[in-house]
């Protein structure tokens, strides 16, 4: 998921329509692939260890990609405190917590879930930042709880299978846990360029998941094959930083309202390659609970949207 990068402006007016559209093709399509593939992981690694190894990965990479780009430096004093709320929240809590969650339950079924971030800022950010929470506002936040409501409706789900309270309730916190990361950012005034923050974000997560790894997990448990390495880098150096990457180009090159179908795309994605992958079946709840959140996720980007030509109106009509 993007992470502080979801607060990035977009370019004004002006739309690099081709290059934003590819992009986030590349991000939705490699982010809900890598649900299977995390699911996958799991079966070589702990948890936590290999979280980490995913986000040494991602931080090898985005220097290398910041080094390339010529925009690696240190982050500026007034920078720092964000760049480790989001290390900590958005990178090692929310990817940790959705790693151990999906020991417990499908990977189609953890893409939805672990999407639902979009619905709870909304609530979040009336409360904390003040913003106006809306008729669409909250008709999207409305959808995005009947969309949770539909997946974990006492009907549909077997309670009684281990784990899997647990593992909804971990991926639900991840949610809630990066909710809080992006209250932070949005309060933030950025003084460095976001890409240039990112290889530190993520630097800030392994200096406190390495020592967390080792003291609670063996690393003689890892089965170190040939797969394994593969799939850890695709969840590492592609996922993690790669992906990073595009979708920051992507946000620069595309209206906000069209990124928040990035959230939309990325779970059914991963519903999809789930079942091809991993040969999962979603039932008619887990279905039902995407088409809601989505449908929620699209109607807060359009109230977002509403919102920000309302306030550029305004702008400019005191010029």
């Amino acid at each position: 998921m993007a992470q502080s990068i979801d607060t990035l402006p977009s370019t004004g007016g002006s739309y690099a329509w081709r290059r934003g559209y590819l992009l986030l093709a590349f991000t939705a399509l490699t982010w809900g692939i890598n649900f299977p593939i995390l699911k996958m992981g799991l079966a070589y690694s702990p948890p936590l260890i290999y979280t980490t190894l995913r986000m040494i990965l991602g931080t090898i990479t985005m220097f290398v990609i910041a080094r390339f780009m010529g925009i690696l430096r240190v982050p500026h004093r007034a920078d720092i405190p964000v760049v480790f709320s989001v290390g900590l929240l958005q990178n090692m809590g929310f990817i940790t917590l959705v790693t151990i969650g999906m020991q417990f339950m499908p990977a189609g079924r953890a893409a939805i879930l672990a999407y639902t971030s979009p619905i709870w800022v909304v609530p979040a950010a009336a409360l904390l930042l003040g913003e106006r929470f809306t008729l669409f506002r909250a008709l999207g936040t409305g959808l995005g709880l009947a969309g949770l409501t539909a997946i974990f409706n006492p009907l549909s789900v077997d309670w009684h299978a281990r784990g899997m309270a647990t593992g909804g309730g971990l991926i639900v916190l991840a949610t809630l846990v990066w909710t809080a990361g992006l209250i932070h950012v949005r309060r933030h005034q950025w003084r460095g360029d976001v890409l240039s923050l990112i290889p530190w974000q993520l630097l800030s997560s392994v200096f406190l998941l390495v020592p967390l790894s080792l003291l609670m997990e063996d690393v003689n448990s890892i089965r170190w094959e040939p797969a394994f390495l593969v799939n850890v880098f695709f969840s590492g150096a592609i996922a993690s930083g790669v992906c990073v990457a595009a979708q920051v180009g992507a946000i620069r090159s595309l209206p906000a309202v069209t990124m928040s179908l990035n959230s939309a795309a990325v779970p059914a994605v991963g519903l999809v390659s789930s079942a091809i992958i991993l040969n999962e079946q979603p039932g008619f709840p887990d279905i039902l609970g995407f088409c809601l959140i989505g449908c929620g996720i699209l109607v807060v980007g359009l109230a977002d949207r509403h919102q920000a030509r309302r306030m550029r109106r305004k702008a400019m009509s005191l010029r």
